[in-house]
């Protein structure tokens, strides 16, 4: 699986909201400019956030902001707002065995429970992580800090 840049275009429009969303008026071309994206991308990863619950949006001027704390978001959220069908794709699995030989008459049965703790290991690690916490990153990166040792 890969998840798409759109995650880690929506983490850096997270953080800018977060930083200075209460600075100014956020729309989607500050977004853009800010993120290198074009602003049509941020509009699109904006509506989906929204429809997620995750950022609010006022008609006609922009001003994107937070829906949510940063603690009630999570990179699962954002995965399962911008690539809902990410986890059904997680693990490929070729589409014609043969029924003639016994590895292929079963191969899809033998993977189907391998496959499914993958994909719940994967949400529970993604649901693990919140956007609070990556913003402490942020915060220990501007600052000059060196990462923690051990990760998160």
């Amino acid at each position: 699986m890969q998840i798409s840049q759109k995650c880690s275009v929506a983490i850096h429009c997270l953080i800018f909201l977060r930083e200075y969303g209460d600075v100014g008026n956020v729309t989607s071309g500050l977004l853009a400019r800010s993120t290198g994206c074009n602003p049509v991308i941020i509009r699109s990863i904006v509506s989906s956030l929204r429809k997620a619950g995750i950022v609010t949006v006022k008609p006609g001027v922009g001003n994107i902001r937070l829906a949510k704390a940063p603690e009630e978001i999570t990179l699962l959220d954002l995965c399962d707002a911008l690539e809902p069908s990410c986890f059904r794709r997680l693990m490929g699995v070729h589409p014609l065995p043969s029924p003639l030989c016994p590895v292929g008459r079963n191969i899809l049965q033998v993977l189907e429970q391998p496959y499914q703790k993958i994909q719940a290991d994967l949400r529970a690690s993604l649901g693990s992580i919140s956007l609070e916490e990556i913003l402490a990153i942020y915060h220990r990166t501007s600052a000059g800090e060196p990462p923690p040792e051990g990760g998160l």
